[in-house]
């Protein structure tokens, strides 16, 4: 058996270990696994392997509480700096606008 040989034997055990095979390819399957014992094994394998997957899947994780509360404690940090910085960029650019009127370099009413 070659190399591309054994990859699609070793897909077609899969697909039929995942019950993806109709009525004669998985008969077919089935008695290459019957007579051969690395495809028992394989067959096995994947088994145990979709079984774990299927596990897995129906498994809910849960999140610690200090996580959300680090998140949230960012959330609100990152926030507060963004409007922080706002503010102090709009008082900063209202001062020197003040202290450029005040040197008499700009008059009144005058854009930029």
């Amino acid at each position: 058996m070659t190399g591309a040989d054994r990859w699609k034997v070793l897909e077609r055990i899969g697909e039929f270990a995942a019950g993806e095979l109709p009525g004669e390819e998985a008969r077919e399957i089935e008695r290459f696994i019957l007579e051969d014992p690395e495809g028992q094994r394989l067959a096995a394998s994947y088994i145990r392997m979709l079984a774990l997957l299927d596990a897995i899947g129906e498994e809910t994780p849960e999140v610690p509480e200090a996580v959300i509360d680090h998140a949230l404690r960012r959330a609100y940090a990152s926030a507060f700096m963004r409007q922080a910085e706002e503010f102090f960029g709009g008082l900063g650019r209202a001062y020197l606008d003040a202290f450029v009127y005040y040197l008499g370099l700009k008059r009144p009413g005058t854009a930029g």
